[in-house]
């Protein structure tokens, strides 16, 4: 994997700051991070620079609401793709009765119902994120279970993923509110096309953001692929365990 770019799509909201705050430094060294926020990052616009700047394969890890673009970016740039790593991953809701289980479910239920009024509630959450990210820090993590528990009393990552949220959703709401509102769709269609790259989920058994049913039934769905239960973790602690490992 090493010898291989890397490439991260960070989840929603969120960052690329998220790599850099968990990543280990082995793995930093040959990483692109593309910021998803603003109106021109879309899955086809980082799917034309990934194939512009990638011509000898690279790895994909897709984190959270980064993993249906990793796997969109899979089925697009196919054999250049030579690993593809999903952590944590939103998958379709249409696969179970998700909802329920999830700390974001009343949002994505919004979403999915009352578009417009979803529009409104991210508007009103850029101006948390831009000017009390802290504030809003707190209202995501106020739920935070296993390790992601104390993780986010942790004062470095509490200022970090801060920083995250002003720096992400604070300046642009664009890419949150339109991921947010593809992803509610129901795209369980392109998990019947096939891959070409070994597929490996990682899930924390104890994460309510996305629940380890929603993990099994992505398994299910993806044909050859390999699910990697990390116990006790949640969703952040997930994510820092699972490249921790593959560094």
């Amino acid at each position: 994997m090493l010898g291989l770019p890397v490439v991260y799509l960070h989840g929603m909201p969120g960052g690329p700051g998220e790599w850099n705050l968990l990543a280990p430094h082995s793995l930093k060294e040959s990483a692109f991070a593309p910021d998803r926020n603003g109106p021109e990052a879309s899955p086809e616009a980082i799917a034309a620079r990934l194939a512009e700047r990638n011509h000898d394969g690279m790895v994909l890890i897709g984190f959270s609401l980064g993993a249906p673009v990793a796997l969109h970016l899979a089925h697009q740039l196919g054999d250049r793709v030579r690993a593809l790593h999903l952590v944590s991953p939103a998958a379709p809701l249409q696969l179970g009765s998700f909802l329920p289980q999830m700390a974001g479910g009343p949002l994505f239920a919004l979403a999915a119902r009352r578009p417009r009024l979803f529009r409104l509630v991210a508007a009103a959450q850029r101006l948390m994120a831009r000017h009390a990210p802290g504030l809003l820090f707190t209202r995501l993590f106020a739920s935070a279970q296993g390790a992601d528990a104390a993780l986010a009393a942790t004062p470095a990552f509490k200022e970090a993923m801060a920083g995250v949220l002003r720096e992400g959703l604070g300046c642009d709401p664009q890419g949150f509110a339109r991921e947010v509102a593809a992803y509610v769709r129901d795209w369980r269609g392109e998990l019947a096309a096939p891959l070409t790259m070994p597929v490996t989920i990682w899930q924390g058994s104890a994460d309510n953001w996305t629940p380890p049913a929603m993990a099994e039934a992505l398994h299910a769905s993806l044909s050859g692929s390999r699910l990697v239960m990390l116990e006790g973790c949640s969703h952040y602690t997930a994510l820092r365990e699972a490249l921790a490992r593959l560094a």
